[in-house]
């Protein structure tokens, strides 16, 4: 009886391919196993195994308790150093070593940033985050795989958490403020829009692995949470990051483009339903957030061009090493700008942060980040790509755009998941091949007979009986039914996509639509005229709450709609802008004017109320206007989005057929 040792080392009997003979067959060293950098013979097991185990601790508690990420960070960082030292040996791919220029250049603007202490603390954090990456950069493919799927089950988490504990959506300025937003463990929305847009290639290509079509429709499933998060926090950049990492995916791993096509279009679907549906409440949010893309600037509250010009400014009177990492906050006391008050945390946009915190240094290590992972896509999408590189490369790709316009890499979890997808990028490069090259797969049986001794020695029947069995069953296996498939596969998918899109016309030709008139009351303290004691900003917003519901009490509207001898289907509600006393009153009529003229009557009952009330003043900032009313539901928009999702779908199905 044969004895394999535990610990593979340099032993009489190795193989070349760093396998160690014992018992009759060959067991593969850990240097065989993993072969992406992976360490020698002479490395001990319980490395990669601890380091493996402390990678998944932090891929699963990041977003949950920030405050681990440095330790666990610290603790990777000194296993992966041990093993350094054990093996001797230091093997990282392009990407782990370019990203190692984002410590090195925080740490240069150390000593002349405007707050070196908290300057440092990121720099060491950076460091760490690194060293993460690296460590993970060093495992076999197994244990990077056990990684990604730990931070897979961390999302589904989060985004399960986020859209249970959804609080009650409220919009204005267009849709471009948007109060109630999701944002689960994170400290903001787009925290976690960028969080999904980060692992969402992972798990859907996660989800497209198992072979089993039961299996790929229960992991598919658990996608659908993960969009809703991605929808219900209503970050517009985090929308346009999740495109991105989704269309690079499909680019490197074109077998994904069935599921991704039906995705596509049940997200359409979704948004078709919304718009038909949804005219008011959360829906009616959401799509109010959809329009405002177009002219994203409308909110009072944006201010991001006065912090783009406050991070150009700092990195003109710091070109070189700039204001030190998070050093744009206390650049922005030090000034005369206008955000004074509420200095930045960022500057709204990886670029200018970079740039104004760690100068030309931070920003030619941009510039070779972005060189070098450009590089690293051209070879995933010309080489035959496994998930484990093409997931992480498409996840830092939609980061990539989402931080044009955004910067929310602050959050100690967001920025160890973003270490954790470079190291996990491991590339090796297979050169793709012809399909007429490509070496074809011989069957177990035929092997086995190749193998096995000749036909008149292993059968009791003649050969020529076993030649005739042969002949018969050739035709069978020579016919290639391709080409039919090809010609039926599009047939289905055209007829129901015309007879939908058929629907679709029909269906809105005889829409009814709704025109949506919107007039504006201001309430203040009545007190405040008089030079008396004012009624407390908290009651006067209780007050206008108030006044809200009963401006909009369906008795109270209907009696209005009797009075002006409208139709009956007019309805009217009104709403409070969130931490102020202005009223809002949206009154729909099939007739622009009866729209204005509703929403006008109910206005002069908001005043005539405020009469009899000697705590406020009812004033009419804006009066409803028959030319500038809203259609609901918008027909364009919706023709738009149905034939989108007919297109998508129909696609996906000739896919799905076109494979059979």
């Amino acid at each position: 009886m044969s004895t394999v040792a535990t610990r593979p080392g340099p032993v009489a009997g190795a193989t070349s391919q760093g396998s160690v003979a014992g018992g009759g067959r060959e067991v593969p060293t850990d240097r065989a196993a993993g072969a992406l950098g992976a360490v020698g013979p002479a490395a001990p097991y319980a490395l990669p195994d601890a380091i493996t185990g402390a990678l998944v601790v932090l891929a699963l508690g990041a977003p949950w308790a920030p405050g681990l990420v440095l330790p666990v960070s610290l603790l990777v960082a000194v296993l992966w150093g041990l093993r350094v030292v054990d093996t001797r040996r230091l093997a990282l791919p392009p990407l782990v070593v370019v990203a190692a220029g984002i410590p090195l250049a925080q740490a240069v603007a150390v000593p002349t940033a405007v707050d070196p202490m908290r300057s440092a603390v990121l720099t060491v954090a950076s460091a760490l985050g690194w060293a993460c990456a690296a460590a993970l950069a060093t495992l076999t493919p197994r244990r990077r795989a056990a990684v990604l799927g730990s931070l897979v089950v961390s999302l589904l988490v989060v985004s399960a958490q986020a859209t249970t504990d959804l609080g009650g959506l409220t919009s204005r300025a267009g849709g471009s403020v948007v109060d109630g937003r999701a944002q689960g463990p994170f400290a903001q929305p787009n925290e976690l829009g960028a969080y999904v847009v980060l692992l969402l290639p992972v798990c859907v290509a996660l989800a497209a692995r198992p072979r089993s079509r039961a299996a790929r429709a229960l992991l598919g499933l658990a996608v659908v949470p993960v969009l809703a998060a991605l929808a219900l926090s209503l970050s517009r950049g985090a929308w346009m990051g999740a495109a991105a990492a989704t269309a690079v995916l499909v680019l490197v791993l074109p077998r994904l483009v069935p599921a991704v096509a039906i995705a596509l279009g049940g997200v359409s679907t979704v948004v078709l339903g919304l718009a038909l549906l949804g005219t008011t409440g959360p829906a009616a949010v959401v799509l109010s957030r959809i329009g405002s893309l177009g002219d994203p600037s409308r909110s009072p509250d944006d201010h991001r061009p006065q912090i783009w010009e406050l991070a150009l400014d700092a990195a003109a009177h710091r070109p070189v090493t700039g204001v030190g990492a998070g050093g744009l906050e206390t650049w922005a006391t030090r000034t005369d700008s206008a955000l004074t008050l509420e200095p930045p945390l960022h500057a709204h946009s990886l670029v200018l942060t970079v740039l104004s915190e760690t100068g030309a240094v931070g920003a030619l290590v941009l510039v070779a980040l972005a060189l070098v992972l450009l590089h690293g896509l051209w070879r995933a999408a010309t080489s035959t790509t496994s998930w484990l590189v093409a997931a992480p490369l498409a996840g830092l790709a939609g980061a990539a755009v989402h931080g044009l316009i955004d910067m929310p890499w602050r959050n100690p979890g967001l920025t160890a998941t973003a270490w954790l997808l470079a190291g996990a990028a491991v590339h090796v490069h297979r050169p793709l091949r012809p399909r007429a090259e490509r070496p074809t797969v011989t069957p177990r049986t035929t092997r086995a007979h190749d193998q096995a001794a000749p036909i008149s020695e292993t059968t009791d029947h003649a050969p020529e009986r076993v030649v005739e069995r042969v002949v018969e069953r050739a035709p069978e296996r020579v016919v290639d039914p391709t080409p039919v498939r090809r010609r039926r596969a599009w047939l289905l998918p055209t007829v129901l996509a015309v007879l939908a899109s058929a629907g679709l016309v029909a269906g809105l030709y005889y829409l009814p639509t709704q025109h949506e008139a919107t007039a504006v009351v201001g309430l203040r303290s009545e007190a405040a005229s008089e030079g008396q004691a004012t009624t407390g900003p908290d009651e006067l917003k209780l007050i206008a709450q108030q006044y809200s519901v009963a401006l909009s009490d369906e008795a109270a509207v209907d009696e209005l709609v009797d009075e002006l001898g409208i139709p009956a289907t007019s309805t009217a509600e009104a709403t409070v802008d969130p931490e102020t006393t202005t009223v809002r009153i949206a009154a729909r009529s099939d007739d622009p004017q009866e729209a204005s003229d509703l929403a006008d009557r109910i206005a002069r009952s908001a005043e005539a109320r405020a009469e009899e009330d000697p705590q406020v003043v009812a004033t009419t900032l804006s009066t409803a206007s028959p030319d500038h009313t809203r259609v609901t539901p918008p027909k364009p928009l919706l023709l738009a989005c149905g034939l989108s999702a007919i297109l998508v779908l129909a696609v996906g199905l000739w896919l799905l057929r076109r494979q059979r």
